[in-house]
C-alpha cells in the first residue's frame, strides 16, 4: 500500500514505526494516521489540534504519541483514551523542531526555534485508570539563533540520561 500527500490530506511531515506492534505512523499538517501494516488498512486518525504539525515521537511502551508544531505546541496522545490530545503545553517561545522520548527512562525533550531545549519527566503507567504524569525537569540554552532557526534535532542517549542537541548554528551540544 502506498501512502500519498493525495490520500493523508496534506504535506507529510514525518513517519514512524510503532515500537512492537505493526503499526505505522504518517504526521501530516493536522493529522497522525495510524497504518495496521498487516491488514494494510488505516486504523486511527488522532486529531493534533494545531496549525501545522512538524515532529512527533512515539513512547517506547507504544500507547503514548508526542506531536511538536510550528505554533509552539505541544500535544500529548494517549491513544488507548482518545483520538484528540490528552494535554496541550506550551513551552516554547517558538517554533518546535523535533521532540524525542528516552528508549529507558521517562523523559522526553523537545527543541525549538527558540535557541531551547526542555527536558520533561513523562511518566507512564501501567495501569491503563492512571494518567500519564508530565512535569518540566530543565530547560537548556547553548545554542545561538543562526537566522530564523534554533535547535533542529535531539536524541537521547539509549542507556544513559545525556541529550545531544543539534543546532543551525552548526554546533552539536552534550547535555550530561
Amino acid at each position: 500500500a502506498v501512502v500519498s500527500t493525495q490520500s493523508t490530506g496534506g504535506q507529510i511531515q514525518q513517519v514512524a514505526f510503532h515500537p512492537n506492534k505493526p503499526f505505522f505512523f504518517v504526521l501530516t499538517q493536522r493529522y497522525v494516521r495510524v497504518y495496521n501494516l498487516v491488514k494494510q488498512a488505516m486504523v486511527r486518525k488522532l486529531v493534533c489540534g494545531v496549525k501545522w504539525a512538524s515532529c512527533m515521537a512515539i513512547h517506547p511502551k507504544g500507547d503514548n504519541l508526542i506531536v511538536g508544531s510550528y505554533d509552539k505546541t505541544l500535544v500529548w496522545f494517549d491513544m488507548d483514551l482518545s483520538t484528540k490530545p490528552y494535554k496541550s503545553l506550551q513551552q516554547h517561545k517558538k517554533a518546535v523542531r523535533d521532540v524525542c522520548f528516552h528508549s529507558r527512562l521517562p523523559l522526553y525533550s523537545s527543541v525549538s526555534d527558540d535557541c531551547s531545549a526542555i527536558v520533561t519527566h513523562g511518566m507512564v503507567y501501567d495501569d491503563l485508570v492512571k494518567n500519564p504524569l508530565i512535569v518540566p525537569v530543565k530547560v537548556l540554552r547553548a545554542h545561538k539563533p543562526c537566522t530564523k532557526y534554533g535547535v533542529l534535532c535531539n536524541v537521547f542517549h539509549p542507556a544513559l540520561p545525556w541529550l545531544f542537541t543539534g543546532g543551525s548554528d552548526g554546533d552539536i551540544w552534550l547535555y550530561v
